[in-house]
C-alpha cells in the first residue's frame, strides 16, 4: 500500500538532485564568464628622498667643512591615483621631508611640505608592470629653524610653487601595487614673503630676513611605496 508514495518520494529526490548537479555545474562556468574587476584607484604610502641646494643662511655661518652643493632631505609620503582611462591616470601627492644642520654646536633644522597634482602617461603596459612619464604642478611650503648655542631662537617660513615631470613605474598584484618614482622639480620661492618668528629676528635688516634659499631652484626627487588597489 506504500508503493506508490515511495515511488513518488523516490521520483522527487532523483530529480532535486539533478537539479542540484546541474545548478552546481553551471555556477564555477557562469562564474568564469564574468571579467575580472577593475581596480581603477590606488592609495599607497611611500619613503622618499629629496635632494635640493642646501641652506646658505645669511643670519648665521654653517661651517663648509659640514655642508656640500645639494643635501638630502628623508621623508615619507600619501599618494592616491585614479586611472581615468587604460592609459590615462591623475595624480594627488602630499610629502614630507626634514634634514638637520649641525655646525659647532648650533643646529639649523629644515622641514618641507609639499602638494601636488598631475597626470601620468602608461607607455608601456602588461599583467603586471605599468611604465608611464609624469607632469604636474603644486605648492610647497619651508619651514627653517635656528637653535644657536650663543644666540636666541628664531624661524623662518616661506612658500614656493613646483612643476615636476618624471618617470613612474608601478608593479601591480591583485591588491596590492608597489611603486617607484623619478622627477626632477623646479621651483619657484617667494622669498621677499618670507615670515619670521622669534627673538633672533628682532631688530635685523629685511635683507636678514629672508629665507636662505634662491629664487630659482631645481629639486631630484625619487621615491618607493605600497599601495592598496580598489
Amino acid at each position: 500500500m506504500l508503493r506508490g508514495p515511495v515511488n513518488r518520494l523516490a521520483r522527487t529526490v532523483a530529480a532535486a538532485g539533478a537539479l542540484a548537479a546541474v545548478l552546481g555545474a553551471s555556477r564555477p562556468a557562469a562564474a568564469a564568464d564574468q571579467p575580472p574587476r577593475v581596480r581603477k584607484f590606488l592609495l599607497g604610502v611611500e619613503g622618499m628622498g629629496l635632494q635640493v641646494p642646501g641652506l646658505q643662511p645669511k643670519i648665521t655661518k654653517i661651517d663648509a667643512r659640514y655642508l656640500g652643493p645639494t643635501v638630502t632631505l628623508a621623508g615619507i609620503g600619501l599618494v592616491g591615483r585614479w586611472e581615468v582611462v587604460p592609459r590615462v591616470a591623475l595624480e594627488l601627492v602630499v610629502r614630507s621631508g626634514s634634514l638637520r644642520y649641525h655646525s659647532r654646536g648650533d643646529v639649523i633644522s629644515q622641514d618641507m611640505v609639499l602638494a601636488e597634482a598631475g597626470a601620468l602617461l602608461y607607455l608601456l603596459r602588461n599583467a603586471v608592470g605599468h611604465l608611464a612619464i609624469d607632469g604636474g604642478a603644486g605648492g610647497l611650503v619651508h619651514a627653517i629653524r635656528y637653535e644657536l648655542h650663543d644666540r636666541p631662537r628664531g624661524s623662518q617660513r616661506v612658500g614656493g610653487a613646483t612643476i615636476h615631470v618624471g618617470v613612474d613605474l608601478e608593479i601591480r598584484l591583485r591588491r596590492i601595487a608597489f611603486t617607484a618614482s623619478l622627477r626632477s622639480l623646479g621651483v619657484i620661492t617667494d622669498v621677499a614673503r618670507t615670515r619670521t618668528r622669534g627673538a633672533l629676528f628682532d631688530g635685523v635688516p629685511e635683507s636678514l630676513r629672508r629665507a636662505p634659499v634662491a629664487v630659482f631652484q631645481t629639486y631630484l626627487l625619487g621615491s618607493v611605496g605600497i599601495a592598496y588597489r580598489f
